[in-house]
């Protein structure tokens, strides 16, 4: 694990060397100098507030739960999932089984309640990138200010949406197919462990497998009965989106330009195709998307729209690795 994050660094780092070289050092470095110190704190303070109402998402679902949770227990978990996310390539697929496990570890909750929790959490945080991106994408159209020039973008952050949906979907309508395609993988694992060790037997045992799958849509239907807690989530989650978009304008802001909200959101919705890169948080493809974005439709040059991209990135990425490290360091401390 150690060796892939190293490694999944050093690869960003060499990313990011080569988008600052092809937009020009120089030019970077002068805009940077040019930034307004006062606006880049609001910029931080905005993504402060971004990780705190995405985190009462988390806290929603998870207290819903298990009310035994409190706050302080939450805010950790929600910060050390970030940040195992945030340092791993490719961490949102592997962050909410591992938080899960966390979560159950004690045995307050049982860990497919903790997984259903998480995953929705997780689902609903994400959803605000396609709220404000559609709709952000619908005022650039009608002004007709979208152009040609991001059109693939465009096409991968549709079919990245309908594929969410299909996924989601198949989860909650068609439980079935979810059931027969567990319980195949997991007897298919072991069979192969149980060549070397049976240890996994019972847990993987497939009447033990559907039992932790009943459990896992009782919490989902506990989740999505609660209207109250929904409405608050869902609101708290595109509160959360807004602050996560606010340094961009801020960026701008503090280098003396200005951009529009529909340029800002599609800024950052687009970003979100940057995570395609093998790199922690897609860590330099998540860069270049934005400086794409901020050029073909901000009209700003490339150096001024880079640091705009790299002020966001610091106010939101490299801090929530700040503070979730810590978090992490407390929880697993605590844990040993």
């Amino acid at each position: 694990m150690k060796r892939r994050i190293v490694v999944g660094f050093v690869f960003a780092v060499f990313l990011l060397a080569i988008l600052i070289y092809t937009v020009g050092s120089d030019d970077l470095i002068a805009e940077l100098f040019s930034a307004n110190p006062a606006m880049l704190t609001l910029g931080v303070l905005s993504g402060l507030l971004a990780l705190t109402f995405r985190g009462v998402v988390w806290e929603q679902f998870l207290s819903l739960v298990d009310e035994g949770l409190s706050r302080t227990q939450i805010g950790g978990l929600f910060l050390t999932a970030m940040f195992l996310k945030y340092i791993t390539p490719y961490g949102q697929i592997a962050t909410e089984p591992l938080v899960a496990y966390l979560v159950s570890k004690d045995e307050s909750m049982a860990y497919e309640d903790g997984l259903a929790s998480v995953l929705s959490a997780d689902l609903l945080n994400y959803v605000p990138y396609y709220t404000f991106g559609f709709v952000a994408l619908g005022l650039l159209t009608v002004g007709d200010a979208l152009g040609d020039g991001l059109i693939d973008q465009f096409v991968a952050f549709g079919a990245l949406f309908f594929t969410l949906v299909g996924i989601v979907s198949l989860v909650v309508y068609r439980p079935s197919v979810v059931y027969a395609v567990v319980v195949s993988l997991t007897s298919v694992i072991r069979r192969l462990v149980g060549r070397f060790s049976s240890r996994l037997d019972d847990p993987l045992a497939p009447e033990s497998v559907r039992d932790r799958l009943d459990g896992f849509y009782r919490t989902v239907e506990t989740i999505s009965a609660d209207r109250r807690t929904l409405l608050i989530a869902v609101a708290a989650a595109h509160v959360g989106m807004v602050f996560l978009m606010l340094p961009v304008y801020i960026g701008a802001v503090a280098l003396g330009y200005q951009l529009s909200f529909a340029v800002v959101a599609v800024a950052v919705a687009f970003g979100k195709l940057g995570s395609v890169v093998p790199a922690p948080g897609g860590t330099g493809g998540v860069e270049a998307m934005v400086t794409a974005t901020l050029t073909t439709l901000g009209g700003l040059d490339p150096a001024a729209a880079l640091t705009i991209a790299l002020i966001y990135r610091l106010c939101t990425y490299w801090l929530t690795v700040t503070i979730g490290g810590a978090a992490a360091g407390v929880l697993l401390m605590g844990e040993s």
